[in-house]
């Protein structure tokens, strides 16, 4: 009963107008989101150039970070008018996915299919089932394209390999992860911005890791 209430108050929180002060917060999800990076990625080059523990904290970061400047944006933060339905699709629907695609990148689109990805992913490590996968390599069968992609941390062998959580502390998984987010934040902030210099100066910090690159 207490989680329906606070869920409940989430929700009108992004289609009620309520009394108070609010900010910006998807950069300081990003901020955190970038200072994982740079040191998942000088973990990496003491380990093999891809194992690192950091993207099991940094891509859930990435999704909140998606996840806030929708809000922002759709709320009329960076000038242009408010979506009052992308509004409340952000506070009813399950993700943002179907959101994204429809608005900003094209159903059906590669982007769309990198997202949706993505925050499987996230479920992965937000929702952990430690138990065996039933695959020889130890991956889950919905996430054969990250293995196929030579995404993950593995041993390279078809016939048995790391745990999965083990597979997931991957600095290329987490590079790609970046990539995603990226891409859809240059969607947003196009269709959002009144001045585009501003929206230019707003994706920097979305590129920020390439930096930090291998």
């Amino acid at each position: 009963m207490i989680m329906s209430s606070d869920r409940k108050n989430r929700k009108e929180r992004l289609t009620e107008v309520k009394s108070g002060a609010w900010a910006s917060s998807s950069q300081d999800y990003l901020r955190l989101a970038n200072d994982l990076f740079e040191q998942s990625m000088a973990h990496a080059k003491r380990f093999g150039n891809n194992i690192s523990p950091y993207p099991i904290a940094g891509i859930p970061l990435l999704v909140s970070t998606l996840r806030a400047l929708l809000i922002e944006a759709n709320s009329g933060m960076y000038g242009a008018d408010s979506d009052l339905g992308a509004m409340r699709r952000l506070a009813t629907d399950q993700n943002e996915i179907e959101l994204v695609a429809k608005k900003y990148i094209g159903v059906g689109s590669i982007a769309a299919q990198e997202l949706s990805l993505l925050y499987e992913v996230r479920n992965e490590i937000i929702h952990p089932a430690h138990m065996p996968a039933g695959t020889s390599h130890n991956t889950p069968l919905n996430m054969l394209l990250l293995r196929e992609r030579g995404l993950l941390q593995s041993s390279g062998k078809p016939d048995s390999d790391y745990t999965w959580l083990s597979q997931l502390q991957s600095h290329r998984l987490f590079q790609w992860s970046f990539v995603t987010v990226e891409q859809v934040a240059e969607a947003v902030l196009a269709n959002h911005h009144s001045m585009q210099d501003f929206a230019a100066l707003h994706l920097k910090c979305y590129a920020k890791y390439r930096k930090y690159d291998l």
